[in-house]
């Protein structure tokens, strides 16, 4: 196996969100502290929580719409309607998706700040607005039979961005 290791992003103009649970599924600490410590980049021989041979690496991640879209869609492909059984699991699954939302839309307000809409407490972009209207579309499309998903992310997403 090959993997192409470069030591500057291409392009070299990007963006970095230093939040371990966006791409580490399996990211967990016990502790505030321990977490802290796993964003420094800190291994154990140096006073943190990771493990010596460890590497921090960055993975391009494109955010605009129609990929957030179809990471979501993705989601529905690959573990269908939701129900009891898989309902914790898509909900971590698409609190990435609104991750990304939210990182999108708040790029988005800084970028055209002009045309920033005030929702309760908290600016949000044209485009994060649409973009938040077309999540809760796919999401209600198939409510499936779990017993909270995906009624409380829909209203939370109603309520952040004034739908």
């Amino acid at each position: 196996m090959h993997h192409n290791l470069d030591i500057h992003p291409i392009p070299e103009k990007v963006l970095y969100i230093n939040e371990l649970e966006i791409a580490d599924t399996a990211c967990y600490y016990d502790t505030k502290e321990q977490h802290q410590k796993a964003l420094a980049g800190k291994t154990r021989i140096n006073g943190g929580v990771l493990p010596d041979d460890n590497v921090r690496i960055y993975v391009p991640l494109d955010l605009n719409a129609e990929q957030i879209l179809n990471r979501l869609q993705q989601i529905y492909r690959v573990m269908e309607s939701p129900d009891d059984m898989n309902e914790m699991e898509f909900s971590y699954e698409v609190g990435k998706i609104i991750s990304q939302l939210e990182i999108y839309d708040q790029i988005w307000v800084a970028r055209d700040l002009g045309n920033a809409v005030k929702v309760a407490e908290h600016l949000h972009s044209k485009n994060g607005i649409e973009l938040a209207g077309k999540i809760i579309k796919v999401l209600l499309e198939d409510e499936g039979c779990a017993e909270s998903f995906p009624y409380d992310v829909v209203d939370e997403l109603k309520m952040e961005f004034g739908i």
